[in-house]
Order: structure tokens, then sequence, then C-alpha cells
């Protein structure tokens, strides 16, 4: 009994020392190292080898000594290439299925041979990383472009920046990148877009004036620089897009960007151009005749109110014109129809005033002149009415549809169909949904 117990013992001592060896850091990077060497002599027969390598460096790269050598950096750096390498021959020219094995391997190379780098005292280690650099680069920008498709926005960041500072310290030290201008430009581009949507605001406006300095040719980076300025300094932003709109005049994007930016600024006589040459590039878009229409209809109001009858006609005449456009592209466009009825209502509304002003003359012009206003207003609420009336049936839950068909009604002293529409409008003030339109 007590031989067996010190065999146990002696056993249980054997162990002790294999795991202390196998957690030695040390002796990880040896394994981890010669594991690597017996996959570069043979990769396809020693391909476990390479995942006993990364096991091993990552044991090593706890060791404080270890991780101040650069050696452990380089060799960490290879090993994260070779995975990536393998990764990239497995889907790209093997075209294996499923997700890479390592997909952050291209990123961690970088990161790796970049401390490598840093900690180099002798030439080798400065060569090796260097070349590490080189080498990785062009995989690091298939997994930033990659992440981008992907909408992996926060990722693709992160990793075109990497491209970028790959680049970068390779011109620093002197050594020739394997991406061309344009590539590096791109990757600025594309980290100037991912950074954005990744909330890295200050970080995307660096790369972008950095591509407005160099003349890169896109102009959503004009768009982009006038988004990122326009609540903090509209000057610059206008600046930034009215250089985009000069450089790339036929660019649609642009234009609408600015038809917006006018639109907010309420600049209605400027935008009438603007949006006939977007109609110009855009002939079925029914929501620029839309807006065409609005722009129209407001100028319409603002001639009414000023007495200007002769240029109210004429603006009431193009906004009619272009909301009818919109319906010939589609017939059930709620937008236009309800803008039609809105148009001919708030003619009415405009004369309604003009009528409660002539209440209490009771002679006999005023009398007259009082009736022809009336029949005059009584005419364009009926205009209004089959537009608002074909809209609830589009969209039986429209707040301003039925607030317009319940006013309606009541002017036409039919207390049915208003009392109708107000239960409408009180259902969906409350949160509720008309289960059907009124008209069928």
């Amino acid at each position: 009994m007590k031989n067996f117990s010190l065999l146990f013992l002696f056993i249980l001592g054997v162990l002790a020392v294999g795991t202390a060896q196998e957690d030695d850091p040390s002796r990880a990077f040896k394994k981890a190292k010669r594991a690597l060497g017996a996959y570069n002599m043979d990769q396809i027969a020693n391909t476990d080898k390479l995942d006993e390598a990364v096991d091993m460096i990552l044991v090593a790269a706890t060791d404080a000594e270890l991780k101040a050598d650069a050696d452990l950096w380089n060799i960490q750096g290879e090993i994260y290439l070779e995975l990536a390498n393998r990764d990239y021959t497995n889907k790209v020219v093997k075209g294996l299925p499923g997700p890479p094995q390592y997909p952050d391997a291209p990123i961690k190379s970088f990161e790796s041979y970049k401390k490598g780098l840093g900690l180099a005292s002798k030439k080798y280690q400065t060569k090796d990383a260097l070349t590490g650099i080189s080498s990785v680069i062009g995989l690091l920008n298939n997994q930033a472009v990659t992440e981008y498709q992907k909408e992996q926005n926060v990722a693709a960041f992160a990793t075109f920046t990497a491209v970028i500072d790959a680049h970068n310290i390779l011109t620093k030290e002197g050594e020739k990148s394997p991406l061309e201008e344009k590539q590096v430009k791109d990757a600025k581009f594309s980290a100037a877009v991912t950074g954005m949507l990744a909330d890295k605001k200050q970080e995307s406006l660096s790369f972008l004036k950095e591509l407005v300095a160099a003349k890169y040719e896109n102009p959503y980076m004009y768009d982009m620089l006038y988004n990122a300025y326009l609540e903090t300094d509209k000057a610059k932003a206008v600046n930034y897009l009215e250089t985009g709109r000069k450089m790339y005049p036929e660019d649609v994007s642009l234009l609408f960007t600015e038809i917006n930016h006018y639109l907010r600024e309420g600049k209605m006589d400027e935008l009438t151009g603007k949006l006939k040459l977007a109609i110009e590039k855009e002939p079925d878009n029914k929501s620029l005749y839309l807006t065409l229409g609005n722009v129209y209809d407001n100028l319409f109001q603002k001639a009414l109110e000023a007495k200007d009858n002769a240029t109210s006609e004429l603006n009431f005449e193009q906004a009619l014109t272009h909301y009818q456009k919109a319906l010939d592209i589609d017939p059930n466009y709620t937008d236009a129809i309800y803008s039609i009825g809105a148009l001919y209502y708030n003619k009415a509304a405009v004369y309604t005033q003009e009528l409660s002003k002539l209440a209490d003359d009771y002679s006999k012009e005023g009398l007259k002149k009082y009736d022809a206003l009336k029949e005059k207003v009584n005419a364009e609420f009926d205009k209004a009415l089959p537009y608002f009336q074909k809209a609830e049936k589009v969209s039986p839950n429209d707040l301003n549809t039925l607030v317009a068909l319940k006013e309606i009604y009541a002017r036409k002293n039919d207390l049915e169909l208003s009392n109708e529409f107000k239960v409408r409008l009180e259902n969906v003030q409350a949160g509720e949904k008309n289960p059907t339109s009124y008209f069928k």
C-alpha cells in the first residue's frame, strides 16, 4: 500500500512538472518558434503546428521580460500573419465555406509588428518588423474592406486606420509601401465614412481635410464635411457644400443636399431652379415634383398674403402642376393627393379671412361683395374636398386629412359627416387606429 502511495505521488509530481513546463513562458516561446518553423517547412502537412504556435506565443506573452523583447512581438506578428494567409488561402484560393478561423489575425499581426519595431534594439529586429508590416498591409486592407461591406463600422474604422498607420510607418522608415497612393487615399476616405458612422467625428474630419488638401476626387466627401460642420459652423459647412457643387455640378447627391439646405433656410426663391435641375436628372422621381410643388405652394401663400394677386395665381398654378405630375407617376401618392387638397383649402382659408372683414358691412354693396366672396370660398373648399376624400381612403389615420374633412363638412353644414370625422380624429389623437377608411 505504501509503495502504491509513493508511485501515485511520483506520477502527480511528474504531471506537475510537465504542467509547469508547459506554462513556463520561456519554454512556450521556444515551442512557438519551433512550431512556426515546422509549419513553414510544410504548410500542408504541418498546418496544426500553426495553431500550436499561436497557443504557445500567447503563453509567452504573459512574461514581463519577454514582452520587453522585440523578438517576441515579431514572432507573434509572423504567427498571426501566417494565420491570416492561411484563412485567405482557404477562402479565396480553395473556396472553402464558412468564416475565417482567425478573422482579426491581420490587425493582430500589424499591432505585434508595430510593438516589435518600437522595441527593436538591433538592425535585424527593425528589419523583421518592417518586412512583416509590409507583408501584412494587403491583408489588413482586405480585412477593412470586408468589415466595411458587412457594415461593421467600428471595426472597419479601426482597421482602415491601421492600414493608413502601416503605410505611414513604412514611408517614415524609408521603406516602399505595397500600397499605391490612390489606395491610401481610398483607405482614408473609407476610414472617414466608417468613422462618421462609428461616432469618430474628429478623426474622420482629420482624414477628410487631408483628402481635400490632396485633391481626392469624390463628391460625397463634401457632403460629409457639410453635415459634419452644419451644427457647429454653418458658414464652413456651406463653404464645403458650395465647393463640392462647383467641382461636381452633375452630382445628384450634392444637389439634393443643397436643395435640403435651402429648404431648411427657407430660401424658396432660390430653390425652384435647383429642383428643376434635379428633375432633369431624375424625371421619374415623384418626391422632386412634390417638393417643387411645395416650394411654389409656399410662394403662392406669401404672395397671397401680400395681396400680389398676379404672382399668387402664377405660383398656385405652378404648385398644382407639379403636384399633379407627382400623381401622374404614382396615382396613390398620398402626400401629393393631400397637398392638392391643402392647396385649395389654404386658398379658401385666406379668402375666409377677407370674408370675415366684410361680415359687418350690411350695405347693399357690402352684402354683394360678401356673397360673391363666400361663393368663391365655397368653390375652393369644394375643389379641395375630393382630394381629402381620396387621401382619407388611402390613409385613414392621417391627422391633417381628418382635420380638413371635419372642417370642410362643418362649413358645408353637414354636421353628421363633420362629427364622423371628429370622432375619427379623436381616435387617432388618443393613440388608436381607425380600422377602415370612411370613403371606399
